[in-house]
């Protein structure tokens, strides 16, 4: 991040998302200040996207096949994909 440092986890990094859109929602921002604000929440969203894309890559579905518990990859539906 251009002024701040990378977050730390995902949830930190949706609580500054949370704080950007606040502060450029209410309308007291400087365009340079808004320019820079959006570019940051930019980059949080992609850290964000990277953060979801790696946790979606370790789940594993657990199905009961012939007595025996079974992981399998998960595959999300084209619906939440």
């Amino acid at each position: 991040m251009s002024d701040k440092k990378k977050p730390k986890d995902y949830e930190s990094a949706v609580a500054r998302l949370e704080e950007i859109t606040g502060q450029l929602e209410s309308g007291d921002t400087t365009l340079e200040d808004a320019i820079k604000l959006y570019t940051e929440g930019l980059e949080i969203a992609k850290f964000c996207d990277e953060k979801l894309s790696e946790a979606e890559k370790k789940i594993k579905v657990i199905m009961e096949k012939r007595g025996q518990l079974v992981e399998e990859d998960f595959e999300p539906d084209e619906e939440t994909a």
